[in-house]
Formats: structure tokens, sequence, C-alpha cells
């Protein structure tokens, strides 16, 4: 499967806990597959250095479905993707 795009949204910090969240929209052809993230990072991490561990998570998430998890459908993220985490 294809990821064509990434959605980062509902952004919080939870200073009790010192954790980072937000929800990851990853867009494939057929579906939107929404995941909810937890990072352990600084509070004051950059935002681009949380977005690609969002990202990460996300992915982590993804590869332990039964259909990528199984082999049956690969995870690829569009090239034009590259420019905006890489």
């Amino acid at each position: 499967m294809l990821v064509t795009n990434i959605e980062i949204s509902h952004y919080s910090y939870d200073a009790l806990a010192a954790r980072h969240r937000a929800n990851v929209a990853m867009t494939m052809q057929d579906k939107v597959v929404n995941m909810f993230c937890q990072l352990d990072l600084p509070m004051g991490e950059a935002q681009r250095t949380r977005n690609l561990a969002f990202i990460g998570e996300a992915t982590r998430q993804l590869r332990r479905m039964p259909e990528f998890r199984s082999g049956k459908q690969e995870l690829r993220f569009s090239e034009a993707l590259l420019p905006q985490y890489a």
C-alpha cells in the first residue's frame, strides 16, 4: 500500500505524564488509517523532530496490522512526502 498523505492533528502535551500525543492519519489509495500516537520526548522538542517521531510511531503501528505483518501487502511512502518529512 502506498501512503500518499500524512496528517498530524489533535496534538497535545500532557505535562503530568511528560508525553506528547497526536492523531496521525495516513491516506492510502482506498482508505485512510487513523492512529493515536504517544511519544516520550522532552517538552521543548522541536516540532520537526516530534512530527518525525509521530510518523515513526504510526508506521510501527501500521506494520503490526495483519495485512502488513503477514507480508500480503507492502507499506511504501510516496516520494512526494520525502521533502516534507525527510
